[in-house]
């Protein structure tokens, strides 16, 4: 019998025992392995342990409309740090109000009611969460111009992160009261229902929130360092966390939802990329070389690129990259060529 015969659930038990190499290489075989291999299926199992190919911890696939195989080759990039780099989009600092846009109307929705600069915000389905150096965080809604809430923080708010229940959001302040600087406050009686961490240093601010799920979230912020909490544990000590190698103050982070996680510092536009599942940085790219440098302020990618806004641009990385190359490995300090590593795409 040939392999090409064999029952459809036979030949996907044979294949996963197979790494993307070698499954690459049986797509060249012929036509008809080619069509079999190439489905998403076959390369499901691989994608969950690569880097940003849009399978989730939960097995939650963000980007059903690219082939798995497409997004296994571009992970191998995203790895190695193989990218082309732009600027689309230039701009002038705003004055800090909060503007909502429609995709249906050319008049933006203002949003009034905090007394200083708008330094957060966070919105889902409707509910939007800001916070502002005024010390209040306030609670509105896509129906009304005003707040439905306004809580009194006593201290400024740096970031907000609406959990993805919407039943709950995160509070980060600026740490410079004696209480924890991160918050957990539940929607409905705007209360707060918990504290996180308990060995924050004075003025270890939290500048930037993320959820991961709805209960896994990371942090960061003065004190150089990403913080995974585990809302399901104790909230008195993170689960794990990564130090930002030059002691630089972390703006922003941002996660795959599986195993990377990108960051953006304080000084000349650094952007790493992280993988969970180790201590240190996989990659950094330097965005800014003038000499007064700027933070990354915001980070978002896609599957094929990276975007980081800075003081006055958008910079964007695209890893839509195919060659076969050698890289320098990322902790090597020597020049010798066997501390070389040779990187063959598909």
């Amino acid at each position: 019998m040939l392999f090409s015969q064999l029952p459809e659930d036979v030949l996907y038990h044979i294949l996963s025992y197979l790494d993307y190499k070698s499954l690459s290489r049986l797509s060249q075989v012929c036509k008809i392995t080619n069509r079999f291999v190439n489905q998403d299926v076959v390369w499901r199992k691989i994608a969950r342990d690569f880097l940003n190919t849009g399978i989730t911890w939960n097995g939650t696939d963000i980007y059903p409309h690219i082939p798995l195989r497409e997004r296994v080759e571009l992970a191998q990039n995203w790895y190695y740090g193989v990218c082309k780099r732009s600027i689309p989009l230039k701009w002038k600092i705003n004055d800090g109000k909060i503007l909502v846009h429609s995709r249906r109307s050319d008049l933006p929705l203002g949003l009034s009611g905090h007394s200083q600069e708008v330094n957060c915000l966070d919105s889902k389905d409707g509910l939007i969460i800001s916070g502002s150096r005024d010390r209040t965080a306030r609670i509105w809604t896509l129906t009304s111009s005003f707040p439905r809430a306004t809580i009194p923080m006593f201290d400024r708010v740096w970031s907000v992160a609406i959990n993805p229940t919407l039943s709950s959001f995160v509070t980060g302040t600026a740490c410079c009261e004696n209480f924890s600087p991160l918050r957990i406050w539940d929607v409905e009686r705007s209360a707060c229902v918990c504290n996180l961490g308990s060995e924050f240093r004075r003025g270890a601010g939290v500048l930037d929130i993320v959820f991961e799920s709805p209960f896994q979230l990371f942090t960061c912020g003065y004190d150089t360092f990403i913080r995974l909490w585990d809302l399901r544990l104790s909230p008195q000590k993170c689960m794990m966390k990564w130090e930002e190698p030059h002691d630089s103050t972390l703006y922003c982070i941002q996660t795959d939802g599986n195993h990377m996680i990108a960051s953006g510092s304080s000084y000349y536009g650094v952007v790493r990329l992280w993988d969970k599942r180790q201590s240190e940085c996989l990659q950094f790219f330097q965005l800014c070389s003038d000499p007064v440098s700027s933070p990354v302020y915001c980070l978002r990618f896609s599957s094929s690129h990276l975007y980081a806004a800075l003081a006055t641009a958008l910079h964007s990385l695209d890893f839509r990259q195919n060659p076969t190359y050698i890289r320098w490995h990322p902790h090597s300090h020597t020049s010798d060529l066997s501390n070389q590593e040779k990187c063959i795409f598909f």
